[in-house]
């Protein structure tokens, strides 16, 4: 079964990166979220959906750019994208897969498996809201230190809780 992303969750996610009149003037939003409706869980993996991203996401910005990765956000502001930042855009949009899988052991099985293998802020979130029953207290908790110690607070502080 496909995963219902719409091309209203990719624009919520690539605006604050990309800028309104990008996402309006090129069908990237809705190209992304074709892609990411196309994930079936039992024929791939969340790595290989997040690679594929990333790449999608800078073959295409690369051809929309003219090779120059450079936007115009919203707040009129030039934006170059370096590799860190789409890296950054990529786990975003796997934010939306995500949110969008339903808390039951298996996904929280493969969500888990990939927080470890893949430095994901996003699965870390959808794990501490969504798959806390899932842990112990320790294991919690641990996580929430990790959370803490690797990321700067105004990347977590809309949602993690003190």
């Amino acid at each position: 079964m496909a995963i219902p992303v719409g091309v209203a969750d990719v624009e919520r996610v690539l605006r604050p990166w990309l800028g309104t009149l990008f996402l309006s003037a090129n069908p990237l939003a809705s190209e992304v979220a074709d892609h990411m409706r196309a994930y079936a869980p039992y024929r791939q993996t969340l790595e290989s959906l997040r690679d594929e991203l990333e790449s999608l996401l800078l073959v295409k910005l690369n051809r929309l750019t003219s090779g120059s990765l450079t936007v115009i956000t919203d707040n009129y502001h030039t934006r170059h994208l370096s590799t860190g930042q789409l890296a950054a855009i990529t786990d975003d949009l796997m934010g939306v897969i995500f949110d969008k899988l339903t808390p039951f052991s298996a996904n929280f099985i493969k969500l888990n498996d990939y927080s470890l293998r893949v430095c994901s802020l996003n699965a870390l979130r959808v794990l501490y809201q969504r798959y806390a029953s899932f842990y112990t207290k320790e294991e919690f908790d641990f996580m929430v230190h990790m959370i803490r110690t690797i990321y700067p607070p105004e990347r977590y502080a809309a949602w993690l809780k003190e």
